[in-house]
């Protein structure tokens, strides 16, 4: 055995200087600790509640025997009227009647009997109705509005004392209308009374509605939609459908589950990379260990240890202290941070309880493979750094191959202007790694600052192209007395092939209402306009073909679109009343509501489906407020931090890797106001010029991503970033700066003046 292995397997000098290098940069390894455990611990709580939730969710279709669709009849079926369909296609149909009323504060609540059999509820809190004149109600709605257990609510000029608070299974997401185009937890919410009181209730416009459950609950999609289908054919032949639903296409259910999926994927992006810059900073603050260190590893290169003890040696310390961050993140986030980001679910959602579930695949995205990225990128730079020889770490050559050629910098720059340049160009790699952690950091703050305009200018921007205060949509066509009232036509089909929901209106070619959004008429040959939405979702231009398709027929219509109008509301195709009667086969004097700008009080409640107003129109951002306006600014308060630890940590290695440099100067009788002008400066400009180039750069990504976000979601917010939004990052920006150069003259006045006799460590 040769003496240096048996020096090593004695008493390994590596080993005694991991405690010390630990020690020695405990600030640093503490600080980005801190930023590893709580992105960690953020990430994994979140996984953890979005899998326990989605988890109660999925369990829900069975446990509480959740329909595989439902459908309306003009008039109640007669006793044993299902009987055959039944047998035929193998499914069980319950009666599932409601009915719709307004509250004393205007909002809507729909009406249902007590459940046994289908669509079972979950109790929260309190207890189900058992006697006269009382309810249970949806409990994101109570929450929302204040609403106690024993508080009263009006149903129909009735009193009803709140005695539970439910959860419905087919209710998970509050739409009053399929339709619609987002939930509306505040204004709308459901309930359920016993059977005496539902049969008491004087109803104006009871829905004779049916669930249907396949026998067989192991079908494919596939099946289940081929099943439905045949349903809705044998029904058609023998009764009047006013409405007809699949599981799948009813929001109601399917919109949570959707949404909760699509989380997932967002957040773990963006902890993969936070993991990069971290891995950088890693890597970058290990290079400079090891250009202080040069001696040191040229001597053990020189006495036998290999590249890769070195290597192992190097990449320790980052790894313990990531693997460490991530066991304590992963602790938090299961127990404290879990529930937190549960509750942001349950304040959006009427989810029935949950339990936590155990992720291994949460554990795995926020522990084996953030590792996985701090030990790729650490392993690339550092291996490449101790490729050198030893004679070259002896000597503190620490550059492959020939020696670089000095930048020449003319001399009319000046002193303290050519000296600031070298400091920048010295530690490049330095910089750049700032330069992209001060760009993620833009990008992060950006949509936590973009949203909350963004959502004022898309109310704003509503009202202002909203077509008429009142939109009457009818289930049969009725007059009005009303001389200004315009008639017109809709109807809902879907894009082809997304599938999303469109608006198809048939409108007047010199309609008053129309004018609102546009002085231009509405084209009578077949062409269309289309919302601005729609062209910006699906990338839609003028003097293309845009396809809808009917949702139960699969029949699609096309039309060319000859004009983009502004209209947010919804996506939306509006063409002449005559195209639309041609194109979908109807009377020459159907249509379907009316535009009115006043109230109309002479059509009877019975044929009005729903009265669409300004509260109707900006209910998607009113509720993206209240289920995201927390998020919000953690995104920001988030992005803050990690902006301040990147110029915190790179900042310290330029002063660190020139600690002898500013000793001399020390020793030239420079002060340390002096001597920050010279090092504090050259990172000062490189921020300024990070911030100013990564604010454009930053809102051309935001728009990639935010389009990416929208796709996912039902409609359309138009991409907009408030000017001043981009002047507050900046002062942010500036003022973070600010802050951290603080500590780092602090650091300057701490180097003693003795640094500069030092050869090596």
């Amino acid at each position: 055995m040769s003496d240096a292995k048996k020096i090593k397997k004695v008493r390994n000098p590596l080993r005694k200087r991991l405690l010390r290098e630990l020690k020695q940069d405990f600030g640093k390894y503490l600080v980005v600790f801190g930023f590893i455990f709580a992105t960690i611990a953020m990430v994994s709580g979140f996984l953890v509640s979005d899998v326990s939730l989605k988890t109660a969710y999925d369990e829900s279709f069975e446990k509480y025997n959740v329909e595989d669709g439902h459908f309306t009849l003009l008039l109640p079926a007669e006793k044993g009227f299902f009987d055959g369909l039944e047998r035929l296609h193998k499914v069980k149909v319950y009666q599932n009647f409601y009915a719709d009323f307004e509250t004393d504060d205007g909002n809507s609540i729909r009406v249902y009997r007590m459940r046994e059999d289908v669509n079972r509820t979950d109790l929260w809190e309190g207890e189900y109705p058992a006697t006269m004149s009382e309810i249970a109600i949806d409990r994101l709605y109570a929450e929302n509005n204040g609403i106690s257990l024993g508080d009263s609510v009006t149903v129909n000029g009735r009193r009803f004392r709140v005695t539970g608070f439910v959860a419905l299974t087919d209710y998970s997401a509050l739409f009053k209308n399929n339709t619609d185009m987002m939930f509306d937890a505040n204004k709308f919410t459901v309930a359920l009374v016993s059977d005496n009181d539902f049969d008491a209730i004087q109803y104006k416009d009871l829905q004779y509605c049916y669930s249907w459950v396949n026998d067989d609950r192991t079908l494919s999609g596939e099946e289940c939609r081929d099943k439905a289908d045949d349903i809705m054919h044998w029904l058609a032949d023998r009764a009047v459908l006013t409405d007809f639903l699949k599981r799948e296409d009813n929001q109601a259910i399917s919109f949570t589950g959707t949404d909760m999926g699509s989380d997932k994927a967002m957040i773990s992006a963006m902890l993969y990379v936070v993991m990069v810059i971290m891995a950088f900073i890693f890597a970058v603050t290990t290079s400079s260990t090891i250009e202080r260190e040069a001696a040191v590893i040229g001597t053990l290169r020189a006495s036998g240890y290999s590249r890769g003890e070195l290597l192992r040696h190097y990449i320790s310390l980052p790894i313990v202290v990531s693997l460490v961050a991530a066991v304590v993140g992963n602790i938090l986030g299961y127990t404290v941070l879990k529930e937190y980001f549960a509750a942001l679910y349950l304040h959006s959602y009427s989810l029935t309880k949950y339990r936590t579930v155990w992720s291994a695949e949460a554990f795995w995205l926020t522990t084996f493979v953030p590792l996985v990225i701090l030990v790729a990128v650490n392993f690339i730079v550092i291996r490449r750094k101790l490729r050198l020889s030893p004679l070259k770490f002896l000597r503190c050559e620490l550059t492959s191959g020939d020696k670089k050629r000095v930048i020449h910098l003319p001399h009319r720059l000046g002193f303290l202007t050519r000296f600031r340049l070298r400091v920048i160009f010295q530690n490049m790699p330095t910089y750049v790694t700032l330069f992209v952690g001060i760009l993620l950091a833009n990008i992060l703050l950006l949509f936590g600052l973009m949203m909350a305009p963004l959502m004022d200018s898309f109310r704003e921007n509503v009202l202002d192209s909203k077509l008429s205060n009142f939109q009457y949509v009818l289930k049969a066509p009725v007059s009005t007395s009303d001389v200004k009232a315009e008639k017109y036509c809709l109807t809902q089909l879907s894009d082809d092939p997304s599938g999303e929901d469109v608006m198809v209106y048939g409108i007047s070619p010199d309609s008053a209402y129309f004018k609102n959004i546009t002085e231009m008429q509405i084209p009578t040959d077949g062409e269309a306009y289309l919302s601005e939405g729609y062209m910006q979702k699906y990338g839609i231009e003028a003097g293309e073909n845009v396809t809808v398709k009917e949702k139960y027929t699969g029949k699609t219509h096309s039309f060319r679109v000859k004009e983009i109008v502004n209209y947010p509301a919804a996506l939306a195709v509006f063409i002449s009343d005559e195209c639309f009667r041609e194109s979908f086969e109807k009377e020459s004097d159907y249509f379907t509501g009316y535009f009115s700008d006043v109230k109309l009080s002479d059509i009877p409640d019975a044929y009005i489906a729903s009265v669409i107003t300004e509260h109707d129109l900006v209910v998607i951002a009113d509720q993206l407020d209240d289920s995201m306006g927390v998020v919000f600014p953690i995104m920001g308060g988030f992005a803050i931090l990690l902006y301040m630890l990147m110029i915190y940590m790179l900042s310290k290695l330029v002063l660190e890797k020139n600690a002898h440099s500013i000793s001399m100067t020390k020793i030239l009788g420079y002060s340390g106001r002096e001597i920050g002008k010279l090092y504090i400066a050259s990172t000062a400009w490189v921020v300024m010029i990070s911030l100013v180039v990564t604010l454009p750069l930053a809102a051309v990504l935001m728009r990639k991503i935010y389009g990416l976000f929208m796709q996912r979601m039902h409609g359309w917010l138009t991409f907009f970033v408030a000017p001043a939004t981009y002047g507050k990052m900046l002062v942010i920006g500036v003022v973070s700066y600010l802050v951290i150069s603080m500590l780092q003259y602090v650091r300057i006045r701490k180097i003693p003046m003795g640094e500069a006799l030092k050869i090596n460590e």
